[in-house]
């Protein structure tokens, strides 16, 4: 699976959620005013999920860090 295609698999609210297929990932944004309206926790019930790894921008920015140490 490509990223356009897990891309596929969320069902965004438009003016709660956005997203954007990059290299080999998908960018989800959500709303924080509106984070109950969003739709992003629907992904997880669809068998997509289980090729995924959900990180939120705290753990990606420590995980490149890590990375940067190495």
């Amino acid at each position: 699976m490509d990223a356009v295609e897990a891309l596929a698999a969320f069902s965004m609210r438009e003016g709660v959620d956005a997203g954007w297929a990059g290299e080999g990932v998908v960018y989800f944004r959500r709303l924080s005013a509106q984070r109950t309206k969003s739709r992003m926790s629907r992904v997880m019930s669809k068998p997509v999920y289980r090729d995924m790894t959900i990180r939120n921008w705290a753990t990606t920015t420590r995980l490149v860090a890590m990375l940067d140490e190495s």
